[in-house]
């Protein structure tokens, strides 16, 4: 992520597939590049972002505190996720984490109100110890108070291997509270005949275009990633049936998106000398 003008700007490139109105031509160009591969793709991206809209109701209705990393640009509309957040629980609190310097501005700009708690934090939800290091210098959160995190559109574009990704969203939950929330959305191989091809184009389209990275990840790659919490119903599934608000939809479309909600869970308490364990 960064100003490079001959790199595509990853949120940037999530508003040129969802509405396009602030995407620069490296960004459009991108997204045609990556049309290439399937006329499902921009469903992918679009999907995503309905599916961090329904998670973000799911969780405000769980937690007073959210914070969201790789959300799509704001842009004062009803879907924006601040927006979204506040309908479900007016009492919400919400910081947006943003390692983009452009898109932060753009949040502060648009969504930040910290008279109202909403915050943005410039920081990289990539390395977790900088986030939470910059999410406590902000007092943007309060000890051992359970919150909501949701990692959406970031994680798919860690440039390492999905070792690599699944090492940093364990250091996120070792952050997390008890009781708190982590979601998350990844680019998805479902490893079938038929679409593992098509999410193997994608990758190599993504590493090959503008923005430069890129990878899917297999559900046994996503259950790594949630190793240790508690892994809540319906499970790792295609991202546009997590928790639909209706019936499922009918699109015929490949399934190159998951989302998975799961629950930290407290430690496990160690019995004092001479006290008695509960049974199992």
């Amino acid at each position: 992520m960064g100003t490079d003008p001959a790199r595509a700007n990853l949120p940037y490139l999530y508003d040129a597939f969802l509405v396009g109105k602030d995407a620069h031509d490296i960004e459009l160009d991108t997204r045609r590049h990556l049309e290439a591969v399937s006329k499902d793709i921009g469903y992918v991206f679009t999907s995503e972002h309905a599916t961090h809209q329904r998670i973000a109701r799911y969780l405000a209705g769980h937690v007073h505190h959210l914070v969201i990393a790789g959300a799509v640009l704001p842009g004062s509309r009803t879907d924006d996720l601040h927006h979204v957040v506040r309908r479900a629980n007016p009492a919400s609190a919400i910081t947006y984490v943003e390692h983009d310097p452009l898109a932060a501005a753009v949040q502060r700009a648009i969504a930040e109100d910290r008279a109202n708690d909403i915050r943005v934090v410039e920081t990289d939800p990539l390395d977790p110890a900088e986030m939470w290091l910059a999410l406590r210098e902000d007092q943007a959160i309060i000890a051992d108070h359970p919150i909501g995190l949701l990692l959406g559109g970031v994680l798919s574009f860690h440039g390492g291997t999905r070792t690599d990704v699944a090492d940093v969203v364990q250091a996120h939950i070792a952050q997390l509270p008890a009781g708190s929330f982590l979601a998350l959305t990844h680019l998805f191989d479902p490893e079938t005949p038929e679409h593992t091809p098509v999410a193997i184009a994608l990758e190599e389209k993504l590493r090959t275009s503008a923005l430069g990275r890129g990878a899917v990840a297999t559900r046994s790659e996503v259950e790594a990633m949630l190793k240790g919490t508690d892994l809540l119903p319906p499970g790792i599934v295609q991202a546009d049936t997590w928790w639909p608000d209706g019936p499922l939809p009918h699109h015929d479309t490949t399934p190159l998106v998951t989302a998975a909600v799961s629950r930290i869970k407290p430690p496990k308490s160690t019995p004092t000398e001479g006290s008695r364990s509960s049974p199992p």
